[in-house]
């Protein structure tokens, strides 16, 4: 090393020992930022996901969120372990206590009692920095929208999820539940299990995934429901399942008994009827009766009030009893006041449960058998309840829909005679 070396050395260090002298040179450390949370550390992170419960092997990612709830790049990825829709991750390290839960895969359709034909996405979000797991359901997605609104606009994240939560049970007439909705698993919660009931009914699961998110998207700014027609969509939805009740619950019997061994499924039921008779929103979905079917004029139309019999052809003479009862739905028709027939062959009784006629009160019953699918029957009116005033024959037809024990509608329906005599 030559002389100029040295010189230039020592210089520097000089003059590196006089500037930390300085008195006017502040080198005290920069203290951490208080709105900064400590490092979030977790040994395991669990929980369900839970549509029906999502099939081993769904996608589980863990998103971290900062103050603003936008995402920090930070995230950890697992999997559905098993059928009851468990997931764990293992040493979670975050900076922030905020997360965001996704959840992509198939899920046990609880309505269908089968697994589900496609993949959908459920979120929730969630303060872990006081717990260790976390659940994602039909109720943390759609009240997502709404925290993350609430959020934005100044409110604390506990009292955002609290509102948000409230405001989406209230869409169904529910009280408020003193347990966040990451909180709630699908087997103890009976309000929760009526909800993702109603919103699966019997519809695709893509039109149930539209249906969630245009419900989330509607009461993301003032927590409630301005678009009617998707209050008929779920009233709907909730009468289309009001028959499958029994159904729903042996199929999560079946399910989780090989799963989870000795359990209790919540008395989710009431909620589902409690919804129903709030009569919250207009209901759209109904039995429909055609003014024709098969065998021609359908006598069960509110159409028709007259049918023309022509005396000279009566061995032709047939008309139609059609009715479309859709799934989840049910129909008994009680003709009274007369004489009729049913053809057997060759037009064939579709769909109806005929009971033996009664002499003592001139009585029938019809039962459709199956709803969501097809009915008809060919009938053949001979006489009915003669008015001597006005020279008229009539036979009474009762309603009975969905289980009703009195008539939801009764009508009288004349038979008028000619002859081309």
């Amino acid at each position: 090393m030559n002389l100029k070396h040295v010189f230039l050395l020592v210089l520097g260090f000089f003059l590196f020992w006089g500037c930390s002298q300085d008195p006017d040179v502040d080198v005290t450390p920069i203290p951490s930022d208080p709105e900064i949370p400590a490092v979030i550390s977790k040994s395991v992170f669990s929980g369900y996901a839970q549509k029906g419960p999502f099939i081993i092997g769904s996608s589980v990612m863990i998103l971290e969120l900062d103050n603003e709830f936008n995402q920090t790049g930070r995230s950890y990825s697992t999997t559905i372990i098993s059928n009851t829709g468990s997931f764990e991750q293992k040493n979670i390290e975050l900076v922030s206590q905020y997360v965001e839960l996704k959840v992509d895969g198939y899920y046990f359709n609880e309505v269908t009692g089968n697994t589900s034909n496609g993949q959908i996405t459920l979120y929730a979000l969630a303060d872990i920095e006081d717990v260790s797991s976390a659940n994602v359901n039909v109720l943390t997605h759609l009240e997502r929208p709404r925290v993350n609104y609430l959020v934005n606009d100044g409110m604390e994240f506990s009292e955002a999820k609290r509102q948000a939560q409230q405001e989406v049970l209230a869409l169904f007439g529910f009280e408020p539940s003193e347990t966040y909705s990451e909180a709630l698993h699908l087997l103890k919660d009976a309000k929760l299990l009526a909800i993702s009931s109603i919103l699966q009914s019997f519809q695709s699961m893509g039109d149930m995934m539209e249906l969630m998110a245009y419900i989330g998207e509607d009461i993301k700014t003032d927590g409630k429901l301005d678009n009617i027609d998707l209050g008929t969509q779920l009233i709907d939805g909730a009468h289309s399942i009001s028959r499958s009740l029994p159904a729903i619950r042996e199929n999560l019997k079946e399910k989780y008994s090989e799963l989870e061994g000795e359990f209790e499924i919540p008395d989710f039921e009431k909620y589902v009827v409690a919804f129903l008779e709030s009569e919250l929103y207009p209901m759209s979905i109904a039995i429909k009766y055609p003014e024709t079917g098969d065998y021609g004029i359908n006598i069960l139309s509110e159409k028709v009030s007259t049918i023309t019999i022509d005396v000279d052809n009566i061995q032709n003479v047939y008309f139609s009893m059609h009715a479309d009862v859709p799934d989840g739905f049910s129909l008994k028709v009680v003709l009274k006041g007369g004489y009729w027939a049913f053809e057997y062959a060759p037009k064939p009784i579709i769909n109806w449960t005929i009971n033996t006629y009664n002499e003592v009160e001139k009585s029938q019953v019809l039962t459709v058998n199956e709803s969501g699918s097809y009915s008809d029957v060919a009938f053949k009116p001979n006489s009915g309840i003669f008015v001597e005033e006005t020279n008229e024959y009539y036979i009474i037809i009762e309603y009975y829909e969905n289980g009703s024990e009195t008539p939801t509608k009764v009508k009288n329906l004349y038979l008028e005679y000619i002859t081309n005599e």
